[in-house]
């Protein structure tokens, strides 16, 4: 009874934003933040213990890893939560070439979030999100023309 008390909160991606600058040293890690959106709809504050993550573009793995940091929810409320994550050049590179060579370009962000709870213990929450675009038709609204 007391476990079926607890309301499974809703996480989504809102937001990926790059925080660095990739031309200031090429080499370098490309650091982000990923925005998620949590919606804990108890009646009580919830502690994120962790967040597991992995980002695909085309078919290249750019990014994966975990981040612990304590963070509180507050009850019955949405919270955003960000995540530090940073791609390899490399793979960057492996999914610009693969943009280049396909129409079409999916992307795909998944993971899970990690919830401790004073009922249950720890809940594992997952998330994802996933799309497409199609490279040429950006450049093209950008003002480079393509036929």
């Amino acid at each position: 009874m007391v476990k079926d008390a607890f309301k499974t909160p809703k996480v989504r991606v809102i937001d990926v934003a790059l925080t660095s600058n990739p031309l200031a040293d090429p080499g370098k890690p490309w650091d982000f933040t990923l925005h998620l959106e949590v919606d804990n709809r108890n009646d009580y504050p919830l502690s994120v213990s962790y967040v597991a993550y992995s980002a695909i573009v085309g078919r290249e793995t750019i990014a994966g890893g975990e981040h612990l940091e304590d963070i509180r929810l507050g009850a019955s409320g949405l919270t955003v939560v960000k995540v530090p994550l940073s791609i390899r050049p490399e793979s960057i590179v492996n999914a610009a070439r693969d943009c280049l060579l396909g129409r079409s370009v999916t992307y795909e962000f998944n993971g899970s979030v990690g919830l401790r709870t004073p009922v249950v213990g720890v809940v594992r929450i997952p998330f994802s999100k996933t799309g497409g675009f199609d490279p040429a038709e950006i450049l093209k609204r950008k003002g480079f023309g393509f036929n």
